[in-house]
């Protein structure tokens, strides 16, 4: 009994050590996060949490406590919030999916990402980690949503993203960004696998579209994503795989009916 206390004080010690050293990050509204920092760019942060990694925007955070007793003020309170534009993508057609076979996707993140970039600049990203098992028996599938509770959106520093909405037929998208230079940009959009693991992702493309846009300070810019599937498909024999899947098409072009 006495090295079972012994043990449960150690045990104590130890979490406490533990939740001194984390780093805290006061958000803008109040909130505060602890964890450890794993990276960072100028974008945003990436906390390591008790439930797992989070992305963090940098225009979201006040201010950061850190382990070793410094303190970085990134958005002071009553900072002015810079000026944005709305850009709008009205996604259409068929759904992307990847499925793996399971003895191959031990050790593999199913997520799929969604990202928009503005000049080569990522600027919103769509995580989709759900997995649909009852689409295809004894498979590992993930059928890509944007519904609330499935999608996890990570947007860039100084980028609003509101919920994707669903409407008959389509799902709209709206991106707030900051007020870009005069002149044309260059909108890309693509579907992404995660060819790494979840706490270090290497995301790959398989499906892009690129336009030119000109984006309004005035009205929101509207653009169309139309997706084809393809042939793309799982199958195989002896090995189950994913098969044609650069058929699965992406056309982006402005939207002028909505």
């Amino acid at each position: 009994m006495k090295h079972l206390r012994t043990a449960a004080w150690l045990w104590l010690l130890l979490a406490l050590a533990s939740a001194a050293a984390a780093d805290v990050v006061y958000l803008t509204n109040g909130d505060k996060i602890s964890g450890k920092f794993a990276t960072s760019n100028r974008r945003s942060y990436v906390l390591m949490t008790p439930y797992g990694r989070l992305n963090v925007p940098r225009d979201k955070i006040w201010k950061i406590e850190k382990a070793d007793g410094t303190e970085e003020v990134l958005n002071p309170p009553g900072a002015a919030a810079p000026p944005t534009v709305r850009l709008i993508l009205v996604i259409m057609g068929s759904t992307f999916w990847q499925a793996w076979d399971p003895k191959e996707a031990a050790g593999l993140d199913p997520a799929l990402r969604f990202e928009v970039r503005l000049d080569e600049e990522t600027v919103a990203s769509y995580v989709d980690g759900k997995q649909d098992p009852d689409e295809i028996p004894k498979a590992v599938v993930n059928s890509f949503s944007f519904t609330p509770g499935d999608v996890v959106l990570e947007p860039a520093a100084g980028v609003h993203l509101p919920m994707p909405e669903a409407r008959p037929g389509r799902i709209v998208l709206k991106v707030d960004v900051p007020v870009p230079p005069p002149g044309t940009r260059r909108l890309r959009v693509s579907y992404q696998v995660n060819g790494g693991t979840n706490t270090e992702p290497a995301w790959k493309d398989v499906s892009t579209a690129e336009s030119a846009v000109e984006l309004s300070r005035d009205a929101p810019t509207f653009l169309q994503v139309k997706q084809d599937r393809g042939k793309m498909e799982f199958a195989g024999f002896p090995k189950k795989k994913m098969r044609l899947v650069d058929t699965f098409r992406l056309t982006l072009q402005p939207d002028t009916g909505s």
